[in-house]
């Protein structure tokens, strides 16, 4: 698992991250708001939302290897901020496959336009 540090603003990083997401021709699933959750239930939580995206053109040839991949697919990257300072953590596709003993030339692809993501909102 990686973290990296984001100099801009939580919400410049968010908003980074999903226009670039889909820039990069990929689909975001899901914007989970966990401080939002944690709000609903009295409890406090930084900010902190997990977004779900990927390509099915190229999940879909991991999970024709392994279904049990589809387990941790789509990606995903958890930006958060603690103390003034924004994260992303995230585990690269070929980190992930790898729990499978999955190979493939997509893995090197998928990783290639992964780190383009995190250059493109920490850089």
């Amino acid at each position: 698992m990686h973290r990296v540090e984001c100099k801009d603003s939580f919400e410049n990083c968010e908003k980074k991250l999903i226009n670039n997401i889909s820039g990069l021709g990929m689909t975001i699933f899901c914007v989970i708001d966990h401080q939002k959750n944690a709000q609903d239930v009295n409890l406090n939580l930084g900010r902190t939302k997990l977004i779900t995206f990927g390509n099915p053109s190229a999940g879909t040839v991991l999970m024709q290897k392994d279904r049990e991949i589809g387990y941790d697919l789509p990606l995903r990257v958890l930006a958060w901020e603690d103390e003034g300072k924004v994260f992303l953590t995230y585990k690269m596709p070929s980190e992930i496959a790898k729990e499978y003993n999955i190979s493939d030339e997509v893995l090197k692809k998928m990783d290639a336009v992964f780190n383009k993501l995190i250059e493109s909102v920490i850089g």
